[in-house]
């Protein structure tokens, strides 16, 4: 059996609703999640990605998309009211927004910054706290209910030319530490998983692209063996390097 194989069916019945659903990441964990049996809401802010990937994934009643820019709160909620209206639920949430931006520290452009905490920290909190009450009343229910978040491995480690972006990756592994023991007790479990990524790039281009040397479909996979644990078992932090990496 194929490793995705494995994954197949285990999380049939369940409800899943991805931001940053058309960038690499989003895309690669959209797929993991529907072939393991999910209901996927895809969201992200192009409607040409998102039909294409639709299309893939061979719509039917089990694909949703809305498109939503994860900074805009109405959008956020708009996304939820959809999710809610089509599956009646929602148990797996999938936080994959985000942008990365590379520059001596000295050289950095405010703008981008700015652009670095609104999607990657601020739009992480609207995604986290609007869904926050349907992912409490599922794990109320009695089932398994995930927040899924995902960070970088930079804030474990000295990047040069990411200094800002570290910045905002730990503020995002604070917030997932301290949201799980907040919701943990009440059955609502809470992960981080943290890809590696190099420093060795040119140009701001070349760092988007190097963001994570570890591949899109590892990173979904570990997605979906967190949502597919038994309820009392929480695939707390997770951090993902290349092999090769020491």
């Amino acid at each position: 059996m194929s490793e995705r194989g494995a994954a197949s069916g285990i999380l049939t019945g369940r409800v899943a609703v991805v931001f940053g659903a058309t960038g690499w990441l989003g895309a690669a964990i959209c797929r993991e999640l529907a072939e393991a049996g999910a209901s996927v809401v895809m969201v992200g802010r192009n409607a040409d990605r998102l039909d294409e990937l639709q299309r893939e994934l061979g719509g039917g009643n089990c694909i949703l998309t809305a498109i939503a820019d994860v900074t805009s709160q109405l959008d956020v909620d708009d996304a939820r009211q959809a999710a809610i209206a089509r599956f009646g639920h929602v148990d797996l949430l999938v936080v994959s927004s985000g942008v990365v931006t590379a520059s001596a520290f000295e050289d950095g452009v405010p703008a981008d910054w700015g652009e670095m905490i609104d999607v990657n920290l601020r739009g992480l909190l609207h995604a986290s706290q609007t869904f926050a009450e349907p992912l409490l009343r599922s794990a109320d229910g009695g089932g398994r209910a995930d927040l899924v978040l995902i960070g970088a491995v930079g804030t474990d480690v000295s990047t040069p030319r990411f200094a800002v972006f570290n910045a905002v990756s730990a503020a995002i592994k604070q917030l997932a530490r301290t949201l799980r023991h907040e919701y943990g007790p009440r059955g609502l479990r809470v992960h981080i998983i943290e890809p590696g990524f190099t420093s060795d790039t040119e140009s701001e281009h070349d760092a988007r692209r190097a963001a994570a040397p570890v591949q899109p479909e590892t990173i979904a996979a570990v997605v979906t063996l967190a949502a597919g644990l038994p309820r009392g078992a929480n695939l707390a932090e997770a951090i993902l390097l290349p092999t090769e990496t020491a």
